[in-house]
């Protein structure tokens, strides 16, 4: 306040020395030389100075007295918060205390409690576990929901499991016991090896397997369905499964899968014949067409020797010589040459039995010769296969026993065909 009046001042001596010089820009007239005039406008301009810094005094007096009262109210109000904080945290401490005191006293009145509900947190846990890999749950689905319930409230020492609780745990596990001994149809949503979803009437034998038109199914545990094995056992099994499905009161028999499809899976993925044929390659195949000629030879001469030997026997009842037969020619050329001497009757009868014989053994050496190469063959495709499996070994090395075994299994069926195709042209021969 001391320092507003020299600035008063000085804008006073400001206006007048605008207007002094105002005054000597205008050309000089005895009008505006009046003095009177001139102190009346210094007057004037002094006056709106006044009142001007009277309005920002004002102005200013009002918002240092907003913001004391402002402050005043953010005071007041943080007391308030300092006290609220202080009681809340007495109260705090005190619950902490009566806390621990009720859970002491919690855990001596629970005593042996404690470890029966530990017992009963794991049998939960296994049971929960069992109920989400069983076959039995695609006919009841959901009926696991309120174990995980179960064993949180076990393991928690501020919520007990209720008795209905326990009673429903008990009852479920006597429910699973006793279906799991018996054979059930019922509807069931099905997903085919295609990727769709089906409603497919299913036959559930126990907690074994289950069957649908004559294929195996197995229960999936991420989607809590069904699901149609995409490679099926084979008809040895897949036929007593629909013999299943259309029985009604008769007795039939049945596979069952002990691990609960897991041996399913497995034979599923084991090859065919057609299959472990087709790994022999084209050594493989030549072996089997060997196999079948020699066999095709066997049963031609079979036949044939079969026939002549009918043709022998009826010979041997007569004593007239047929030509139809290898005995009747040699009668015939007994009697064509009768009247010889012994010699030259020897020498036309072993000419005689000389020409049959070939007729007789015609074709058995290609047998031999068949038995003895198949081996051979068969070996020659072994090596072969196992020089892929060591250039195999070399590219990507041993981490990988699946690929070996299978490069030596691959080489090895050439040899079972070998033999296969040796042994019985062997015993035919």
């Amino acid at each position: 306040m001391k320092f507003r009046k020299p600035m008063i001042r000085l804008g006073q001596s400001v206006v007048v020395a605008m207007a002094i010089v105002a005054s000597l820009s205008m050309p000089i007239n005895a009008e505006q030389l009046d003095i009177n005039a001139l102190l009346k406008l210094v007057e004037k301009g002094q006056s709106q100075d006044n009142s001007a810094f009277e309005k920002r005094m004002r102005r200013f007096q009002s918002d240092k007295n907003q913001q004391q009262y402002l402050l005043g109210e953010a005071k007041t109000k943080r007391d308030q918060l300092q006290q609220q904080s202080s009681r809340k945290e007495q109260r705090f401490a005190s619950n902490e205390t009566v806390l621990l005191e009720q859970q002491q006293r919690l855990t001596e009145r629970l005593g042996s409690l404690k470890e029966l509900f530990g017992v009963l947190q794991q049998t939960a846990g296994d049971t929960l576990g069992y109920f989400q890999t069983s076959l039995i749950s695609a006919q009841l689905p959901g009926r696991e929901a309120f174990l995980t319930d179960l064993i949180k409230k076990a393991g928690s020492d501020s919520t007990l499991p209720a008795m209905p609780e326990l009673e429903k745990l008990w009852f479920e596990m006597l429910r699973e016991i006793s279906y799991s001994g018996q054979i059930a149809r019922f509807d069931a949503e099905v997903i085919l090896p295609s990727g769709d979803t089906t409603t497919l009437d299913v036959v559930r034998i126990g907690s074994f397997n289950a069957v649908s038109n004559g294929q195996y199914l197995n229960y999936d545990l991420e989607s809590g369905r069904l699901v149609q094995l995409a490679s099926q056992p084979g008809s040895r099994y897949n036929g007593p499964a629909a013999q299943l499905e259309s029985a009604v009161d008769s007795k039939t028999g049945f596979w069952i899968d002990p691990s609960r499809g897991h041996l399913l899976k497995i034979m599923g993925q084991s090859a065919t014949l057609t299959e472990k044929i087709d790994q022999g390659g084209v050594v493989g195949y030549i072996i089997l067409a060997l196999g079948c000629i020699g066999i095709a030879i066997a049963v031609l001469r079979m036949v044939l020797l079969s026939l002549e030997s009918a043709r022998i026997k009826k010979q041997m009842k007569s004593d007239t010589a047929n030509d139809n037969n290898a005995l009747g020619r040699i009668m015939q050329t007994y009697n064509n040459n009768a009247k010889a001497d012994v010699e030259t009757l020897e020498l036309h009868l072993a000419e005689a039995i000389g020409s049959e014989v070939p007729k007789l053994t015609k074709g058995i050496n290609w047998i031999k010769i068949i038995s003895v190469g198949s081996p051979l063959l068969g070996l020659l495709g072994t090596v072969t296969g196992m020089i892929d499996v060591f250039e195999t070994m070399s590219l990507f090395g041993t981490g990988d026993p699946k690929l070996m075994a299978g490069g030596i299994s691959q080489a090895l069926v050439t040899t079972v065909l070998g033999l296969v195709a040796a042994i019985p042209c062997v015993f035919l021969h």
